[in-house]
């Protein structure tokens, strides 16, 4: 009886233990990476008080529920360098929470989205990559990625800008032309957080200018297909008509055979980096000389890494991107407006 008695306790210790030993042997990641992050009252966020974000999965159409912390930690590391200091990391975890809780609060895009309120699509919301591509990705070098990740948006997770009292559409690029742009000359509308700021340091980034070739054949066929009421002179030296600039030198509109084509537009045609290029005409070719990397608007994340570098924190560096903005605590805001309400 007591050697049957020692026997079930130890399977019964068996059972309880298995499952830990294989839980920690299928995933080495760092406990204080992965853990719940705190809120500043001390308390561990319990389950109610979690965010969770709806996201259209675009390559493989389909919509995730994801946790917020989760969420955040793959928008990060799908949109920044893994290799960028720590305060970059955290300067692009606060826009990216930032970002979600706007699209969330207003509904995301019905259309686009299939009506989750966030999309996977880095040109029109945030990129993301899955645990599993990240792996693909970072190879042998997954666990020591994904855990400085982890802990820089653990570190700030619950941060978010707001503006009159509202999270703000914190919008990021990858490299500015050396001035941040203003929000109207991109999308038409006059956002005040999203203004001109210094960026110079940028035009030392690997990358900051390219050049594209367009054949004169080419540049002919792409801009009848785009408008066919196109007319090219017998001198290629003439296709190239009036520009507009933007204040910070972005094509706002270039005339290509007499039709005037938006630099948005351009990009798309073919294939720039951004919007701020100039082109000329050189023995049967049109050389595009682009400056930067993405739409140039908001925080420019190779900035970000420079001012890192620099010894800069991450709260400056979002005051310096974005104009007039407050840095405050979903969570505590919550808990707040729940004991004023009670």
């Amino acid at each position: 009886m007591k050697d049957k008695i020692i026997l079930v306790a130890f399977l019964a210790i068996c059972m309880i233990a298995m499952p830990l030993m294989l839980g920690s042997k299928a995933a080495n990641l760092d406990p204080e990476a992965a853990q719940e992050p705190t809120a500043p009252n001390g308390s561990l966020i319990s389950a109610d008080g979690k965010i969770y974000f709806t996201v259209y999965n675009k390559k493989e159409d389909h919509i995730m529920e994801l946790e917020g912390l989760e969420y955040i930690t793959c928008v990060v590391a799908a949109e920044m360098p893994a290799s960028f200091q720590d305060e970059a990391l955290k300067a692009q975890a606060v826009a990216a929470f930032t970002y979600a809780l706007n699209r969330k609060e207003n509904g995301g895009d019905p259309d686009r989205h299939k009506g989750a309120e966030v999309c996977t699509d880095s040109t029109h919301c945030k990129a993301y990559a899955s645990v599993e591509q990240l792996k693909e990705r970072w190879g042998d070098d997954f666990e020591m990625y994904y855990n400085k990740v982890r802990r820089a948006v653990s570190s700030v997770y619950g941060e978010m800008l707001t503006y009159n009292d509202e999270p703000i559409e914190a919008v990021f690029h990858a490299i500015s032309p050396g001035t941040t742009e203003e929000a109207k000359n991109i999308w038409g509308n006059d956002v005040p957080y999203l203004v001109s700021s210094d960026s110079s340091w940028d035009e030392n980034v690997s990358g900051y200018e390219t050049t594209v070739k367009v054949s004169q054949k080419e540049l002919k066929q792409i801009v009848t297909d785009y408008n066919s009421s196109a007319e090219f002179p017998k001198k290629p030296e003439q296709w190239i008509g009036k520009i507009v600039y933007s204040d910070v030198g972005g094509v706002m509109s270039i005339e290509l055979g007499g039709v005037a084509i938006t630099g948005a537009k351009m990009r798309d045609l073919f294939g720039l980096r951004s919007i701020y290029f100039t082109t000329k005409y050189d023995d049967g070719n049109f050389i595009f000389t682009v400056h930067g990397y993405g739409h140039g608007v908001g925080m420019s994340q190779y900035g970000a890494n420079y001012l890192a570098q620099q010894g800069v924190g991450y709260k400056d560096i979002l005051y310096h991107y974005y104009s007039g903005v407050t840095l405050e605590n979903y969570f505590v805001r919550q808990a707040q407006e729940e004991q004023g309400e009670a």
